[in-house]
């Protein structure tokens, strides 16, 4: 009996001191978090650039339409009011369905950055400290795309 509880107890501190031998490699550590942080980066960019695509072709089509509109004008006084037409107004609200997603798609890049990167930083925590870091990097993660989802599918009106 007593050497059962002998057992259990080396067990216990076989346990107990490789716990408390864990230790957090910060050099790797540093290099995930670097590295989650430039692929963040690079991944926002490119988001941006889609934005940066989609905000130049809107202008370009609204102000062809805009051209053509008051082309049509100057040779048929009948013709409807070059910024003020059906078409002209579906143009706008187009295009600003078309940059809200284009946003969305920089706003979450952001979020999903910021996520990565604390999630590296989190691996310099352990246990239970860890999984609660984690949870609320996703957390906030989560509200982020939220809030974004939430620009996004906002009304937008004709201007």
């Amino acid at each position: 009996m007593q050497n059962q509880y002998q057992s259990l107890i080396a067990i216990a501190f076989a346990m107990l001191l490789q716990a408390c031998s864990q230790q957090v490699d910060t050099a790797k550590v540093e290099a995930n978090v670097t590295k989650a942080e430039a692929d963040g980066q690079k991944k926002i960019i490119d988001a941006q650039a889609k934005l940066d695509q989609v905000v130049a072709q809107s202008n370009k089509e609204l102000i062809s339409m805009q051209a053509d509109a008051k082309k049509d004008a100057a040779n048929d006084p009948n013709a409807a009011t070059p910024a003020g037409g059906a078409d002209m107004t579906k143009a706008r609200t187009n295009a600003e369905i078309k940059i809200a997603g284009a946003q969305y798609d920089v706003d979450t890049a952001r979020a999903k950055a910021a996520e990565e990167v604390a999630e590296a930083r989190c691996e310099l925590q352990l246990g239970d400290a860890n999984k609660a870091c984690v949870a609320s990097a996703k957390a906030s993660y989560e509200s982020a795309e939220a809030t974004a989802k939430a620009k996004r599918d906002a009304p937008h009106p004709a201007q």
